[in-house]
């Protein structure tokens, strides 16, 4: 039987391909059709590449052997063809410990594999105060925080229809060249090259909610002008961090003489594009079918806005 392990690389259980046994050897759930189901027959979540997931497509647990991945939200399957109760196995022996796997790139789900099987009651967790939470420059330290939230944002492009990246959806996480991109930025001089400057807001448990970015336009005699990134998590979204955020940036901008905020946005994200109109931002114009992603067509817009000095 193939063991399977939490988060924190803890033995849970084991899977035999149909059948889950506990520690003890007890029959806790099945697999059937792609779904994992408590013995009750209560849907549990997928399971895909090896990784069991929760019912928002969050990492719970995963196989030995297995890359723990993140999922698009599963649709509730077909009632499930509940099998006749397995013969009590062997025991099989405790395996070793693996490494620990790298982090999925939409992040693990807040349920422990006792959460999610039921076993324990899951605390409603706490909305997070957008007025509240501390905005700060980005410092070298942050990468590492950083390019995991990425991850995470890059991880739920595409799923559901909802894009707001030209790129393919992943649970890979940032590519190392995207990675050492942004740090060459940040390290640059301001108006040299190739410049950028950041700013993160944090939660009260020190994970990253979201980011803004200002960065040098690559063309040249366009120093007076910067291209601007952003996002905000999932959970913090639509209660006033982006504006907090955009606003941190503005003054920014306006202190070092900087004249004009830019970006680019796909037509698909109407969210972020009514977003941006309600902050000033202009149409500069755009390009229907600028990109095709898994066979999706994906336009682009520009649009602008003034700083004022």
């Amino acid at each position: 039987m193939t063991p399977i392990f939490d988060a924190n690389v803890r033995l849970v259980a084991f899977f035999d391909g149909t059948y889950l046994f506990d520690l003890a050897n007890e029959w806790i759930a099945f697999y059937d059709r792609g779904h994992v189901f408590a013995a009750s027959g209560r849907w549990l979540g997928p399971l895909q590449a090896g990784t069991f997931l929760d019912l928002d497509g969050k990492a719970v647990a995963w196989l030995a052997d297995a890359r723990p991945m993140t999922g698009a939200k599963p649709s509730p399957p077909m009632n499930s063809k509940r099998p006749l109760p397995p013969k009590r196995p062997l025991r099989p022996r405790t395996p070793m410990s693996p490494p620990a796997p790298m982090q999925p790139g939409g992040g693990w789900s807040t349920l422990s594999w006792a959460q999610w099987r039921g076993l324990e009651p899951v605390a409603e967790e706490a909305r997070v105060d957008a007025a509240g939470l501390p905005i700060e420059p980005f410092a070298d330290s942050d990468f590492g925080d950083f390019f995991r939230y990425l991850g995470g944002q890059i991880a739920e492009n595409g799923r559901d229809g909802a894009w707001f990246m030209p790129l393919a959806p992943t649970d890979a996480g940032i590519p190392e060249a995207k990675r050492q991109s942004f740090r060459n930025g940040f390290a640059t001089p301001l108006f040299e090259a190739g410049w950028r400057r950041g700013w993160l807001a944090r939660d009260a448990r020190g994970a990253v909610a979201g980011h803004i970015d200002l960065r040098a336009h690559p063309d040249a005699f366009t120093g007076h002008r910067c291209l601007l990134g952003m996002g905000v998590r999932r959970d913090v979204r639509r209660a006033g961090l982006a504006t907090r955020l955009l606003a941190e940036a503005t003054r920014w901008a306006s202190t070092q003489g900087l004249k004009w905020i830019d970006l680019q946005v796909l037509s698909a994200n109407e969210p972020a594009v009514a977003f941006y109109r309600r902050e000033g931002f202009q149409m500069q114009g755009g390009r229907p079918d600028m990109f095709v992603v898994d066979g999706v067509s994906l336009g682009e817009l520009w649009m602008a806005r003034k700083v004022a000095p």
